[in-house]
């Protein structure tokens, strides 16, 4: 490796560091989010136990009996000023409704639709935090480009939001999110009815509930870190190719930390070059695979030194 070669990609390496840091900040906003989705549950299900269930266990039948207007009219006022208050998006909303009007509304359906509710949250604050995220993360990317190129890279509003939300492997991470509260509220759903069934005291089923919103935790953090290096990468490649229009050959080296956590593939990948035209996520580039933490730097090209004087020939005189 050259000596510009390797001070590139010294730079690059040192870039992932400081990301992984930015990273961090983001998932503890992420976790509170979970976390706070994970207290009202558990409080609406305490809740539902001790209005029904504490003097006598119910049975099956009894945990679905009619509820009353009262108890309607309170969770639409808690449905009404969680959309007000939250700024739901059209997903949120509709998924809101058609979980809602599915229901027959008695005794446990309305548990449900109390946890469901801040399932929906929990999604819905997520899908902004990531979309902010990301999108700054794609503008940084550019302009840290443009700094390292030494040229002017501008990106629209449009190609940014188009490549913030582009689909990876067949789906886009806001669909992502979206399932994974669906798959938690249908595992919620079999825990907490079982559970009203079987007669067991919450204290006995919510650290079941609380593990299901570990792997929430877990999926999120994953997908943030691999979607960012997704964003980052395809601003790479943009950033790459305005700065080679003219140089159809343009190279760029796949760079991986190198560590104990250095997966085969990356370690295998790390210094290979590839043509910045076949630069693609997944392939060449980072995400090679869940928390990639590679990057790229691009090369300059074997004439650079004649190109650079060149191009200031009689410019500067001492």
């Amino acid at each position: 490796m050259s000596e510009e070669e390797s001070y590139w990609v010294k730079r690059e390496k040192d870039n992932i560091k400081r990301e992984q840091m930015k990273d961090e900040e983001v998932n503890q906003k992420l976790e509170t989010i979970i976390n706070r989705a994970l207290k009202d549950a558990e409080k609406d299900i305490r809740d539902f136990y001790s209005r029904y269930a504490a003097k006598n266990k119910m049975t099956p039948e009894e945990a679905k009996k009619e509820i009353s207007n009262f108890d309607v009219k309170a969770f639409e006022k808690t449905a009404a000023k969680y959309v007000k208050d939250k700024n739901f998006s059209d997903r949120a909303n509709q998924e809101l409704y058609t979980y809602n009007t599915k229901m027959r509304i008695n005794r446990q359906e309305l548990l449900m639709m109390y946890l469901n509710a801040h399932l929906v949250v929990m999604a819905n604050d997520q899908i902004k935090t990531f979309q902010e995220y990301l999108e700054q993360a794609g503008i940084a990317e550019v302009a840290r480009q443009a700094g390292i190129l030494g040229a002017d890279i501008i990106i629209s509003s449009e190609t940014l939001l188009s490549l913030v939300g582009a689909s990876f492997y067949d789906a886009t991470w806001s669909s992502r999110i979206w399932d994974d509260m669906h798959a938690l509220r249908e595992e919620l759903e079999i825990v907490v009815n079982s559970s009203i069934v079987r007669g067991r005291h919450p204290d006995r089923f919510i650290p079941e509930i609380r593990e299901r919103f570990d792997v929430t935790k877990f999926e999120a953090r994953r997908l943030l870190i691999t979607e960012t290096a997704r964003v980052q990468s395809e601003s790479q490649k943009l950033s790459f190719e305005a700065v080679s229009e003219d140089e159809p050959d343009a190279e760029y080296e796949f760079v991986a930390m190198m560590d104990n956590k250095t997966s085969k593939r990356c370690r295998d990948l790390n210094g290979k070059r590839f043509k910045v035209r076949n630069m693609k996520p997944g392939v060449n580039a980072a995400p090679m695979h869940p928390f990639c933490r590679s990057s790229a730097a691009l090369l300059p090209p074997d004439n650079w030194r004649e190109d650079f004087f060149a191009k200031r020939e009689g410019k500067y005189t001492l």
